[in-house]
């Protein structure tokens, strides 16, 4: 609601307040919360919500006309699709990875990504799912995770996993989902691979002379879940505050990279130690999550806007919290 108001809860399908958490099958406890905690939506009706909000501001949505090319000329963009050109003041890039406007506007950019599988499919053999639960599988990948959300008619599973290397994700993911959900026999579904860029930390430019980068295109993704609506929306407001200064006052677009390593940067950086220590020692992480699940009902606060992960790392390293309660237990 703070980023996008209330007119957006006609596309959302589940309100989850349950969260269960697992190291395989055999190993699981769930937390339950008050309040919700996410929300579960479908990306082409939130899509579609988003191109009628901003064809209400006025803006001119050109679809199945991709961008191929970006080239700078006289202090402009020129932006060649298939169709045409377009020359631009400013450039958002706001399209995902590999982005194209990181590609050509960008010199020397580079980025590192982690690997995500996730396919849609209807419950099967009659196993019940909770409507408002998600299943979080930590190791079930290495360095990464599985999960399970329900959607209205359907369950999202997959697997994320942020270091690849030596892994066979197909291979993982189908494990993930026949220990969990068994796929009926003979059952198709389309799995759909996800790139989720790594945390740039401040080597990473957002800004470049007139263009400027949002979301995964600029790496603005949750480190420690691979989250990157929520970022995205924010970004892109920042970014067009910079931009709206830019254009009416000639104010600096740097100004928007310095808002964002200022809002955003240390949460990612919080979230980024937090990940190290849960997917490096997942069982370890798993017992401790099990014993002490105020830890886990921290990460709700998170996920609800009321904490923050530089909050929970705090908890996690107060080593007098620690022995207090090695003394008490």
């Amino acid at each position: 609601d703070r980023l996008l108001g209330s007119d957006y809860h006609g596309v959302l399908e589940k309100r989850i307040d349950r969260l269960i958490m697992s190291s395989g099958v055999d190993r699981t406890f769930e937390v339950r919360f008050e309040a919700p905690i996410t929300y579960m939506m479908m990306r082409d009706r939130f899509d579609a919500y988003l191109m009628e909000r901003a064809r209400k501001t006025g803006s001119e949505i050109r679809e199945d006309e991709p961008a191929v090319q970006l080239v700078r000329h006289n202090g402009s963009t020129i932006v060649r699709t298939a169709r045409g050109e377009y020359q631009a003041r400013t450039v958002i890039g706001a399209d995902g990875v590999p982005s194209l406007v990181s590609r050509d506007l960008f010199p020397k950019s580079h980025s590192t990504y982690a690997v995500g599988l996730e396919a849609e499919i209807s419950p099967v053999n009659g196993r019940p799912w909770d409507p408002n639960g998600v299943l979080i599988d930590i190791g079930a990948v290495q360095y990464g995770y599985g999960w399970i959300f329900p959607k209205t008619d359907h369950l999202s599973l997959g697997v994320a996993t942020f270091d690849r290397i030596g892994q066979d994700i197909r291979r993982l993911y189908s494990g993930f989902v026949d220990n969990h959900f068994k796929v009926a026999t003979g059952a198709t579904h389309r799995v759909i691979g996800h790139l989720i860029p790594h945390f740039p930390s401040h080597s990473r430019r957002l800004v470049h002379q007139q263009a400027c980068l949002v979301g995964d295109a600029g790496g603005l993704v949750d480190p420690f879940l691979g989250e990157g609506i929520y970022y995205a929306i924010r970004s892109g407001q920042l970014v067009a505050e910079a931009i709206e200064s830019f254009i009416k006052d000639g104010r600096p677009l740097s100004n928007y990279q310095d808002n964002v390593r200022r809002e955003l940067y240390p949460e990612f950086f919080a979230a980024s130690r937090i990940a190290w220590a849960a997917y490096r020692f997942p069982r370890l992480f798993y017992s401790l999550s099990q014993r002490y699940s105020e830890a886990i009902v921290e990460c709700g606060k998170i996920l609800q806007g009321r904490s923050s992960y530089q909050i929970l790392w705090r908890k996690c390293t107060d080593l007098r919290r620690w022995i207090s309660r090695l003394f008490l237990s």
